[in-house]
């Protein structure tokens, strides 16, 4: 079945995986290019390959729309690992990943999250962040700890950091299209999935503004709000299409956007120090600790 509006869904989709993660990731002064081009490359193999693996996990083998729409959820759930090696693993690693995560993500929402538990997760919240988070976080682990020199290379710079807040903008525009993407054929579940997620959006910036402020003397941390103030829209996901209302929604996206600011201001250095864990774009904070609350 074939319509405008899901290849809208689709347009919207690729903007957040292409210009959105893509331009996050350049506020590493030294990795611009390679954040942008690697997102470029690692959303197209991804894509493949989670078109023919999810296909012979579901037994729907026909490449229509709906199809590519949750191979673009499969190449999110490979960036938001990325993020947490940018800069680290070699592109020929990255790639190596790609094909393996794309069998992993497949299996872990066919067979677990929706078969096994039956789960409500309409905006990816356990599938796509949960799962790209932590096992980013496992890879980085198994990369072991930062050298100096490496460490060197993760400089932002005033240009760099308005490079990723146009990532940041970009995200939040289409956040809602990417919750509601798989509803479209219901106007009730799709309004449901758009209002929760622009409220829990709105909760997340607001707390994160605040707390980024309070937490630095007055000052606001570029990594906060580049990050954190998308956190709600993580943390919204599982239950988007539930009629919880928007005051509910807000406040998931409050809970959400503290918990994030939070981790990268005490956990992150944490997970350094303690367990020599270097998450680059802090994809803990981002997406594991606000899909947990979700």
């Amino acid at each position: 079945d074939f319509s405008m509006k899901k290849y809208s869904t689709f347009r919207d989709i690729m903007v957040m995986l292409l210009l959105g993660f893509g331009y996050l990731m350049t506020f590493l002064e030294k990795y611009g290019l390679s954040s942008v081009g690697l997102t470029m490359l690692l959303t197209a193999l991804n894509m493949e390959c989670n078109l023919v693996v999810e296909s012979m996990f579901t037994g729907h083998r026909v490449i229509s729309l709906d199809a590519i729409i949750d191979a673009e959820f499969s190449a999110a759930t490979l960036l938001i690992s990325f993020g947490a090696l940018i800069g680290r693993a070699t592109p020929l690693q990255m790639c190596a990943l790609s094909l393996f995560q794309s069998v992993f993500y497949a299996a872990n929402k066919v067979f677990l999250v929706f078969g096994y538990f039956g789960a409500e997760d309409v905006g990816g919240t356990m599938t796509i962040h949960m799962f790209g988070a932590f096992f980013g976080l496992a890879a980085a682990y198994a990369l072991g700890p930062q050298n100096k020199p490496s460490a060197s290379n993760n400089a932002a710079s005033k240009v760099s950091d308005v490079f990723a807040f146009v990532g940041t903008t970009l995200l939040w525009v289409y956040w809602p299209s990417f919750v509601g993407a798989t509803e479209t054929a219901s106007d009730r579940n799709e309004m449901l999935c758009l209002t929760n997620t622009i409220m829990a959006l709105i909760g997340s910036t607001g707390a994160t503004f605040y707390l980024s402020q309070e937490l630095n003397k007055g000052k606001f941390d570029a990594v906060h709000i580049q990050n954190s103030t998308l956190a709600g829209g993580v943390a919204i996901g599982s239950t988007a299409r539930l009629a919880m209302g928007p005051g509910t929604a807000l406040i998931v996206g409050m809970v959400a956007g503290a918990i994030s600011v939070l981790g990268y201001f005490y956990g992150s250095p944490f997970l350094e120090k303690k367990l020599g864990l270097y998450d680059t774009c802090g994809v803990a904070n981002l997406h594991g600790l606000p899909s947990v609350l979700g």
